[in-house]
């Protein structure tokens, strides 16, 4: 394998999250060509070290679950006689995270690191974008790339992964790296601020938890600074935002209204209205789900016309603001287990790794598992993974960070990291 092919690798890899923030179509026009350069990799003769005793068996049995949406999806749509290719295409995204992991670990750990930086000039550009819009309208950023809410919860994943990256130099120049991802891990936190998105709040103790578990008994200075400044994130949230503040107690008061009218089309009302639509879906095709394409937007008509959803969220949402109860609403129980599995199929072989082999491991190992948990808090009150290019991003580093946390033997170790 050359070394020109191994930093192109890294380089598509490191991309995503920029072209994420950035493009409308950049984040799918990467992962098309992080998946070309992942074919060629393992076409390509290799001297990558051996997987060590149960890893390769580790991954078949991730492998497994990461398909289960895909089979859940597919099945469903045989059901019913219908076919929506972007859905099945989707889910074969995230399955990809496979093919992904395998052509990464043939990448010497060194180069293959370098794409971390990536998470840098996601935030920054998209810090710029978030506050430009908020010093021109003066109102809550309505960022085009994502709503608001699906932007500001990846601003805040970028910013936590810079920071959970301080002990991790691919550089020279440790000091001036180490400060610059510490001001990106601050700047995302404000940036997050910013878009005023209440869910993303959630995901911040899981953070912390993460953290201080991949610290275990060996405090370095710069994962106790980690901590620290995450703390002092948690801390501004809940103390110096006033346009959050203010956000969340309307959250507060529009969700005591709903109970006096549940048909109210304010955020709160429309979530719960969303959810329990979803609710009746399930109870009517525990199974099978009720299929994909329109059928869902359909099935919120006809509650409607029952008066159980408002005819403005009949007209307006075609998904749940909840990717769980979307996925066993749409596509069953499959589809709902597939899901779940798809956070926690990596996070079980990424949880062990975070007190095992050498500290670049466990780092690595504890940033996969937040990206991981984020999904997975993050979609409790939004979709995030209705858009194809989140779901390839999440199928990409997902398996950038196996690979980067893969332990390796003493010897291995040395020589990848002479390499």
């Amino acid at each position: 394998m050359t070394g020109l092919l191994a930093g192109a690798y890294a380089v598509v890899l490191g991309a995503l999250p920029t072209l994420l923030m950035i493009t409308m179509e950049g984040g799918s026009a990467g992962f098309y060509l992080a998946i070309l350069l992942s074919v060629v990799l393992l076409l390509v003769p290799s001297a990558a070290p051996r997987l060590l005793p149960g890893s390769a068996r580790r991954y078949a049995w991730m492998g497994i679950g990461m398909g289960v949406m895909l089979a859940g999806v597919l099945i469903s749509l045989g059901v019913h006689g219908i076919w929506k290719g972007s859905e099945v295409e989707k889910a074969a995204r995230l399955l990809s995270m496979l093919l992904i992991l395998f052509a990464a670990l043939r990448v010497p750990r060194r180069v293959l690191a370098r794409a971390m930086l990536g998470t840098l000039p996601a935030v920054w550009s998209a810090a710029a974008i978030i506050g430009w819009l908020a010093l021109e309208t003066g109102v809550r950023p309505a960022t085009q790339q994502f709503n608001a809410v699906t932007y500001g919860d990846l601003t805040l994943l970028f910013g936590v992964l810079s920071l959970m990256s301080l002990g991790l130099p691919v550089t020279r120049f440790t000091r001036i790296e180490a400060t610059l991802k510490l001001l990106t891990g601050i700047l995302g936190l404000v940036a997050f601020l910013w878009t005023q998105t209440r869910g993303g709040l959630l995901a911040i103790p899981c953070f912390l938890l993460i953290g201080l578990l991949v610290m275990g008994r060996r405090l370095g200075r710069m994962k106790i600074l980690l901590g620290l400044v995450l703390a002092a994130g948690v801390g501004i949230i809940a103390t110096h935002d006033g346009a959050l503040r203010d956000r969340i107690d309307a959250g507060v008061s529009e969700y005591g209204d709903c109970s006096a009218d549940h048909l109210a089309d304010t955020s709160v009302c429309i979530r719960l209205q969303l959810w329990t639509a979803a609710g009746y879906m399930i109870r009517e095709q525990p199974v099978f789900g009720v299929g994909g394409g329109d059928r869902f937007r359909q099935e919120l008509e006809r509650l409607a016309g029952q008066g159980k959803v408002s005819a403005m969220v009949a007209r307006d949402f075609g998904e749940t603001h909840n990717d769980l109860l979307y996925f066993l609403a749409t596509y069953g129980v499959l589809g709902g287990l597939g899901l779940v599995l798809v956070y926690v199929a990596p996070a079980l072989v990424f949880v062990p790794r975070l007190w095992r082999g050498d500290e670049r491991s466990r780092l690595h190992a504890a940033a996969g598992l937040s990206i991981c948990v984020a999904f997975a808090v993050f979609g409790v009150t939004e979709m995030m993974l209705r858009d194809m290019r989140t779901a390839s991003f999440y199928a990409a580093w997902v398996a950038l960070l196996l690979a980067l946390s893969e332990p390796r033997r003493p010897d291995q170790a040395e020589a990848s990291t002479a390499s």
